[in-house]
């Protein structure tokens, strides 16, 4: 909605709060901030040379072609593959309080954990246990026994140098879903007061590190995006692959559009001063040109 009111000329930064049902402008700013969206959504007025070094970092070489369009699986193909991992890992979730685990020098020793199907013969019970037993789930009292389909049972897990497949799995998604790491480790951590700034670094460099970033490594999201590509079956390669933000996209397919109007692109680069680039500056003549020969759009 915001981007969509930026484009139609609402430059306005309390109108553009007042648009999108918050009270100030600084109110909107911060729950950009909470969203982990760029504050010059609102307005660039309030963009610091800061943020803007810091948006030019991050921000990928920008995309100079493309190939010809190959169309793709819908995403929503795989709806009940993933949907099927998420259930399952929502049911480990619900049996991580009955883990016991320990840490012993540099070793993780854990209990494995699961639910079972547990027969409970009658003959275990007196007459009387038994007789309140049926009364209570309904069971016939001439039965042998019943059956308890949802038992939790505890079992050796292992000694390793990590912990659990499913931590492994479930931290792993909590970082990858933008989870604050910094309640991660004041939960589970065995003693958050001890985590010094070089572990908190080194933490962050696993989920975000990137090497066309300078970091030593590249991070979860990375690597995830990498593996992204080729179930797309996209071609992964080393460096810092270029591409466009959100923006650019937009720029490039309204200057698709307006070219078939007839309009020059300095007629579009003027239409769409009050858009703005990620380091908070409008679109020139030159980059529009150079967005519209990419020929996108968004159909």
């Amino acid at each position: 909605m915001l981007g969509t009111l930026r484009w139609k000329g609402i430059q306005s930064a309390e109108e553009l709060a007042k648009r999108c049902g918050f009270n100030s402008a600084e109110e909107l700013r911060d729950q950009l901030k909470v969203w982990k969206l760029p504050d010059w959504l609102v307005g660039a007025e309030n963009y610091s040379d800061k943020e803007k070094a810091l948006s030019q970092k991050s921000a990928s070489p920008r995309l100079r072609s493309v190939g010809p369009r190959k169309d793709l699986p819908s995403a929503g193909n795989a709806k009940a593959l993933f949907k099927e991992r998420l259930d399952t890992l929502l049911q480990s979730v619900e049996l991580l309080e009955h883990v016991d685990e320990s840490l012993h020098g540099r070793h993780f020793v854990r209990t494995k954990v699961e639910r079972a199907d547990v027969f409970y013969p009658r003959k275990r019970y007196s007459e009387e246990e038994w007789n309140k037993i049926c009364e209570q789930h309904d069971l016939d009292p001439d039965d042998k026994g019943f059956w308890d389909t949802n038992v939790v049972i505890r079992m050796p897990g292992g000694v390793t140098l990590s912990p659990s497949e499913i931590e492994a799995t479930l931290i792993g998604v909590y970082a990858l879903a933008d989870g604050r790491m910094d309640l991660l480790l004041d939960a589970l951590h065995r003693d958050p007061s001890s985590i010094d700034a070089e572990t908190r670094e080194e933490i962050r460099t696993y989920v975000e590190g990137a090497r066309g970033d300078k970091d030593k490594r590249d991070g979860l999201k990375v690597l995830a995006r990498q593996l992204t590509t080729w179930v797309r079956g996209g071609e992964v390669r080393p460096g810092r692959p270029p591409g466009l933000s959100e923006m650019d996209h937009a720029v490039s397919s309204i200057t698709t559009k307006y070219r078939k109007d007839g309009l020059t692109d300095e007629e579009i680069a003027r239409k769409l001063v009050h858009l703005k680039k990620e380091d908070g500056t409008s679109y020139s003549t030159k980059d529009v040109t150079e967005l519209g020969d990419l020929g996108l759009s968004w159909s």
